[in-house]
């Protein structure tokens, strides 16, 4: 960060723009526009506490240097961390970046850079009190050029929302960013849905992947309350780095001498956990990037909104189109891939997991599809541990598509059985399928990041076979690919390991020389 000294010997000049603005609804009104080289210090906005939902029916953007696509696009309240329309009537936060003070003081600290030109906006479409709504930026004017750490990065946020997110599926994306940077926070709104059988934070953690198309990293984390900060279940709890604002139950019926099975927040007989709203920022420990990041949090079939936040280089890459007032209100059924942005060089592969690993048949020795594969081959699995319904400990095992966003494959979405608890699979082995066309015969180098034990086949050879039982790495070797279809297969194992329980790989070819 910047300090005070080169704050002031920088000739920084502060100012401050403060309106009562008429705000037009159903349209665009600008509430900041100013020349450059500046940076936006503190945002601070308030409505009447009454006013339930306007906060995320009227949403905010941020522009850069004359940029046309928003760095910054979120519901107004959702960017201040309050989820679900709240306001700071019901829910105060306090957090690094972050502050609702009581009756509906929104603030926000997170240092905006610009070179030459900013402008935020609103877009309300919901005014219930028509009045009351204030605005208020601080910010400082430089007499030549940004600081040296400001001229490159820009801040960015999105918002994004899933209802339902996918039981023992696919995890919640909450940011998918190209280029160089660093997240330094989210925000998140978890509601559980009816019928629940397991509790939110049994999702299994967060997935941060990092640079798969240069130098591959994962961050893997243990339960959904670990990523942020809390053991065992959470409570009401704020610190500038973590944080749950608003926890709430709802009474239900329930015979004598039972216990609801809504995980730990349910604490006393008859009461079931029915929504939270979570911060975590990364103070001290911001996650670098320098190509790419992709994060995931387990949702177990939740309701799920988010906010993230970051600073990267330009240019920057959508993965959310926030639709109108109306779609993203709570409750709402949005799917995943009903407002995602996909990347469109992302390939395909095909995943046959999970099989157990056992004495009569080891990761060594083969079966007849990872010679030959017919496409029809189908297994059942059955995992140990207490099912969520009747039958939910076996598993269908069949060939099913998964794209490797920035060249990573993840296999805890395709096998993974509806268990209580954080039951990730190990022990188990799976198998990633993939055919590629060349229009030559040529020579490649296979980077192949992964943690335990894998195996690579190129049409008939095995030409990889390593062990890292110390975490994730990359490893490289040659291959020979033939004109015309080429068959890749990985097999990677999955043990409890440093990495805990991280069940993917990362895989990109170039050619040799």
């Amino acid at each position: 960060m910047v300090t005070l000294r080169e704050l002031i010997a920088s000739g920084a000049r502060s100012h401050r723009v403060s309106l009562t603005p008429s705000l037009r609804e159903g349209e665009w009104n600008t509430l900041f526009e100013v020349e450059g080289p500046g940076l936006v210090s503190h945002l601070w906005f308030t409505f009447p506490p009454e006013d339930e939902m306007l906060g995320r029916n009227n949403l905010l953007r941020m522009f850069w240097d004359g940029e046309q696509d928003p760095s910054v696009e979120a519901p107004l309240s959702d960017f201040f961390g309050l989820p679900f329309g709240s306001t700071g009537k019901g829910c105060n936060f306090a957090g690094r970046y972050l502050t609702v003070a009581p009756k509906n003081g929104l603030n926000c600290y997170f240092p905006m850079p610009f070179a030459r030109k900013a402008r935020i906006e609103i877009f309300p479409e919901q005014m219930e009190s028509g009045s009351g709504f204030y605005f208020q930026a601080d910010y400082y004017r430089f007499p030549e050029e940004l600081p040296r750490e400001w001229r490159e990065l820009r801040f960015h946020a999105q918002f994004r929302f899933e209802n339902p997110c996918e039981n023992y599926g696919r995890n919640y994306l909450f940011l998918d960013a190209v280029g160089e940077g660093a997240l330094v926070g989210a925000t998140f709104g978890i509601e559980a849905n009816e019928p629940q059988l397991d509790s939110w934070y049994h999702g299994g953690g967060d997935s941060i992947f990092l640079d798969g198309e240069t130098r591959p990293q994962v961050l893997h984390g243990i339960g959904a309350e670990d990523f942020f900060g809390h053991a065992w279940g959470v409570e009401e709890f704020q610190s500038p780095s973590i944080g749950t604002p608003m926890l709430e139950f709802e009474e239900v019926a329930s015979p004598a001498g039972a216990e609801v099975e809504f995980g730990q927040e349910a604490g006393a007989l008859g009461r079931r956990f029915k929504r939270v709203s979570l911060h975590r920022f990364f103070v001290d420990d911001p996650v670098v990037f320098h190509s790419s990041i992709r994060g995931v949090l387990g949702a177990m079939g939740n309701s799920y909104s988010s906010v993230a936040y970051w600073y990267q280089e330009e240019p920057h890459q959508r993965f959310f189109r926030t639709p109108a007032a109306e779609a993203r209100r709570p409750g709402v059924v949005a799917r995943y891939g009903r407002h995602e942005v996909e990347a469109e060089e992302a390939v395909e592969w095909r995943l046959l997991a999970p099989f157990a690993l056992e004495a009569d048949n080891p990761f060594e020795k083969p079966r007849e599809f990872e010679l030959k594969e017919t496409g029809e081959e189908e297994f059942v699995y059955v995992g140990e541990g207490k099912p969520t319904r009747p039958g939910g400990e076996q598993l269908a095992v069949r060939w099913t598509p998964q794209r490797a966003h920035h060249n990573f494959v993840d296999f805890h979405p395709v096998g993974r059985p509806a268990l209580n608890y954080i039951r990730l699979q190990t022990g188990v082995v799976g198998y990633a399928l993939r055919y590629v066309e060349c229009d030559r015969e040529q020579e490649v180098v296979v980077h192949l990041g992964f943690d335990d034990e894998a195996a690579v086949r190129v049409n008939d050879r095995e030409v990889f076979r390593g062990e890292h039982r110390e975490g994730f790495r990359e490893a490289q070797f040659k291959a020979q690919l033939k004109r015309g279809s080429n068959r890749l297969l990985v097999k990677l194992s999955n043990q409890a390991n440093t990495t805990w329980r991280l069940w993917a790989f990362s895989f990109r070819m170039e050619p040799a020389g």
